[in-house]
């Protein structure tokens, strides 16, 4: 995540009628064009990984051909975009520096974002773009916590090549395919809202950015309070519909591995996959293997779903999500947090980072 940002202020020598028109048209360039970008990632990456939760690809959806081509067309576009809009004079006087290092002491994808050269506009859209694709795969991560290895390339911490950190992610949720079953329907919603809520924050704030307001001003305004409620509402309805009222989040779901016939006759198993590949079973959802070696139901206890049990990126790695109103919760911390980090390099004069905390949570 970005907890700091270096920039070279040069707002004090500029004059109206000779630098004001054109670094207004560069900053609505970036922000609308980012937000397209956004979109964009948030929406194939999500997509992908609703394919890969029904077997319709192999995953993972950091190689998936048709995943990536959407991603790598939209950076091309954005960035030459963004180029075109903001020649280097804009840039300075918007307050911009000539470093990607937006943070120290990084490594992974961070570090690669890091290292990325600033010497002109092009360079400039491109750091930016990795930056943000960076906490955009995070965030994604933690909507789809069954696939976040695959998502973040088999990393969830800050050595991650292709997400900024998960702060609190353990216990890692099991790494599977939720197949064609109502827990994957809730977890779709759940991907779909999520990603929903995020780009109505971006949105609200980054049009009160525009008109020259800091984050606390944006935040403070009435509207813009209405808006996000309005925005965290909709997150709970759209889950709501297809979750129920009641599917709790568990790192792992309880099942059965049905070995035989009649009776349910079961065994045990150390996975799913060990259940099919190696006993030859099917697996049964939201059962368990009694003590007579039969699938049995749960006695007790509403559906789950597979998910983290910790909140990521909380201030602090303690108290359990138990509950699907504390999975939103989460949810809607996580989508401010994120938000913040996407919007503080776009504005680099009054929009704070937020800061990391030794654990590798996240402090307001």
């Amino acid at each position: 995540m970005l907890r700091s940002l270096v920039v070279v202020v040069a707002l004090a020598v500029v004059t109206v009628g000779t630098a004001g028109a054109e670094p207004v048209n560069c900053q609505k360039q970036i922000i609308k064009n980012l937000l397209k970008f956004k979109k964009t990632y948030l929406k194939a990456l999500g997509k992908c990984a609703d394919a890969e939760n029904l077997g319709k690809i192999p995953g993972p959806c950091t190689t998936d051909p048709t995943t990536q081509l959407k991603i790598q067309t939209i950076e091309g576009k954005v960035g030459a975009k963004i180029a075109l809009s903001c020649p280097d004079p804009d840039l300075a006087t918007l307050g911009f520096g000539n470093t990607c290092a937006f943070e120290t002491g990084v490594s992974g994808i961070e570090a690669t974002c890091a290292a990325l050269p600033v010497t002109n506009p092009g360079e400039f859209a491109n750091c930016l773009i990795c930056w943000k694709g960076a906490e955009l795969s995070g965030y994604v991560a933690t909507l789809y916590a069954s696939h976040a290895l695959d998502l973040c390339g088999n990393a969830l911490d800050a050595t991650s090549p292709r997400c900024s950190d998960l702060g609190c992610a353990t216990p890692l949720p099991d790494q599977r395919n939720l197949g064609d079953t109502s827990e994957n329907d809730c977890q779709k919603a759940v991907g779909k809202g999520g990603i929903k809520l995020l780009v109505s924050i971006e949105k609200v704030l980054e049009k009160c950015g525009l008109l020259g307001h800091d984050r606390a001003t944006c935040l403070a305004d009435l509207a813009n309070q209405a808006a996000l409620t309005k925005a965290r509402v909709k997150l709970e309805t759209v889950v709501a519909n297809k979750c129920g009222a009641n599917r709790d989040p568990v790192p792992s779901t309880p099942y059965c591995c049905k070995t035989g016939n009649p009776m349910n006759v079961c065994s045990a198993s150390t996975s799913r996959d060990d259940c099919t590949d190696n006993l030859s079973g099917t697996v049964m959802e939201g059962k368990f293997c009694d003590g007579t070696n039969h699938c049995a139901s749960l006695m007790s206890g509403g559906q789950k779903l597979t998910w983290w049990s910790t909140c990521p990126n909380q201030s602090t790695c303690t108290g359990a999500l138990d509950t699907q109103d504390e999975m939103l919760t989460c949810i809607e911390n996580v989508a401010d947090e994120r938000a913040q980090a996407l919007l503080c390099i776009q504005f680099p004069a009054g929009w704070d980072c937020p800061v990391e905390s030794p654990s590798g949570a996240f402090l307001d």
